[in-house]
């Protein structure tokens, strides 16, 4: 009897010591131990929660911490999530978690996936959020309809442009950039004008165009007079002039493995046209130029501290960053730059102190 009642004593215990541990951490709880035991204790789970709530995450990531440190102890949260999830995270560059991202593609931080218990995902929600938003995402990621791939399905079925937008949106909030150039493409040649150039589609549409060897981007340039007229000139060259700037980029860094050079100049040409007054165009046409006949004095000439200090302060980091990274430059050029800025911004300094110095007498 008197070790029966020592068990029964122990229990008791460790049900208090349980009930304590709660209510000390009233927020999301975790699982401790490997994804498969996770998967597993979903699958068996008599009366629920039969799904999975996976936090991917990873150490250097600041929205990551917040949600770990703000929004999952929250007892509003935990309640919402460990009465409906097995919940797991994962840093994703640890462990199981690096083979995990590869498998699940997850490409920004933090992603948070829901999966089934055989590990198949329903969808995902990625970036950060406070309590009641984020639990009204999830809610909504939880529906099987709400996923990309059964939103995918339903436009196939129905082509019409609010299914389109339906999808492209879902696979914004995914942050499945890819899978969202893919589809413009796919219905770009299949959309009436005033759709695919609509106020609507434009934020997808521009994204694309991003991309300046992209088919979706030569299509647009076939008929760049209707898209002016319908999605307004201005905005279109903006996102033309951006894209060619990013093929600047990648040409002058060494990313495009064996360019034509000519067929880069005949894009640049057309930055020289519709540029207007952008200060950086002249900048990014003379790297393509200087870099395609190898003259790295012409790169260098151009990385002058006084031209380039009088832009602002966005435009001065972009041609920074443009020139700096150009493949073949010399160390040595990029940093006597860097020496005469430091040079520059000392003066400025000195000059600023004798302002004050004067004003304060």
């Amino acid at each position: 009897m008197k070790r029966f009642g020592t068990v029964i004593l122990c229990l008791m215990m460790s049900v208090t010591f349980i009930a304590q541990n709660k209510a000390q951490n009233p927020g999301v709880l975790f699982e401790e131990g490997a994804f498969a035991q996770a998967l597993a204790k979903a699958k068996n789970n008599k009366k629920g929660p039969k799904i999975i709530f996976m936090d991917c995450y990873t150490t250097w990531c600041g929205p990551c911490k917040y949600m770990s440190e703000k929004i999952f102890p929250q007892e509003l949260v935990g309640k919402f999530y460990n009465t409906n999830f097995v919940n797991i995270k994962m840093d994703m560059e640890k462990g199981e978690g690096i083979e995990l991202a590869k498998k699940y593609e997850i490409s920004a931080y933090p992603t948070f996936l829901i999966l089934d218990a055989d590990g198949n995902e329903i969808n995902r929600i990625v970036g950060m959020g406070d309590a009641d938003t984020f639990i009204e995402k999830t809610k909504k990621a939880m529906d099987p309809a709400n996923n990309p791939k059964a939103l995918k399905a339903k436009f196939e079925s129905y082509k019409n442009m609010e299914n389109a937008i339906t999808y492209l949106e879902a696979l914004k909030a995914s942050s499945l950039n890819k899978e969202a150039d893919i589809f413009i493409e796919e219905i770009f040649s299949i959309m009436p004008p005033r759709e695919k150039y609509s106020d609507k589609m434009w934020p997808y549409l521009s994204h694309s165009l991003q991309n300046a060897n992209s088919n979706v981007f030569k299509m647009v340039l076939a008929e760049k007079p209707l898209a002016d007229k319908i999605a307004y000139k201005e905005r279109v060259d903006i996102a033309i002039c951006s894209a060619i700037k990013n093929l600047i980029g990648n040409y002058t860094s060494g990313k495009i493995k064996e360019a034509d050079h000519n067929a880069i100049m005949d894009q640049v040409n057309y930055l020289n046209l519709l540029s207007g007054n952008d200060e950086t165009a002249s900048y990014f046409v003379n790297a393509a130029r200087f870099y395609g006949e190898n003259d790295m004095d012409g790169v260098a000439g151009i990385l002058k501290v006084d031209d380039i200090m009088r832009m602002g302060e966005n435009n001065r980091n972009t041609i920074e960053r443009l020139l700096t990274s150009v493949n073949g430059l010399p160390k040595d050029k990029v940093l006597e730059y860097f020496k005469a800025k430091q040079e520059y911004l000392k003066k400025q300094s000195e000059q600023i102190s004798a302002n004050i110095k004067r004003l304060s007498n």
